[in-house]
């Protein structure tokens, strides 16, 4: 009977372990990612947009820059520089990121910065494009004509 009892008492603790191993290994809920962009800006050619994603808090300013059909040979790359910006409307700025491009038949993806905003701001996310190298193959150089960039006020709420 003892022998029995103290089976018992073993498996009993193998259950609680058991079970608080199953408690403990479920994962916390994540929060639902919100993404909203820009309308498409044609800015030198190329295919621009701005973008803000939504995580709780959390906000990521990041763009997309590429080309705006498929080229044919012979054709240079378009070489352009691309920073992204984010600031809260009518407040703090957020931060930027830049990057060197040379596109020709694909896309980029430029990330600006991440922080936590409150929830009730508006984050402004802006992708300003500027004239690459110029010379042969720079696809640069110059005053970029019409726009330069495009931008995206996203109100953040949680």
């Amino acid at each position: 009977m003892k022998q029995i009892a103290k089976r018992g008492a073993a498996l009993l603790a193998a259950g609680v372990v058991v079970a608080c191993g199953l408690t403990m290994s479920t994962p916390a809920s994540a929060g639902t990612t919100t993404t909203t962009c820009s309308t498409t800006g044609p800015i030198q050619a190329l295919s621009v947009r701005a973008c803000v994603d939504v995580t709780d808090g959390y906000v990521r300013v990041y763009g997309t820059v590429g080309s705006v059909g498929i080229s044919e040979p012979p054709v240079n790359p378009r070489s352009v520089g691309a920073q992204v910006s984010g600031s809260i409307v009518g407040g703090a700025f957020l931060g930027s990121g830049s990057q060197a491009l040379s596109i020709w038949n694909n896309s980029f993806t430029v990330e600006g910065t991440t922080a936590t905003v409150a929830s009730g701001s508006t984050v402004r996310a802006t992708v300003q494009i500027t004239p690459g190298p110029s010379g042969p193959g720079g696809g640069g150089g110059g005053t970029l004509p019409g726009p330069t960039s495009v931008s995206v006020d996203v109100p953040v709420v949680y």
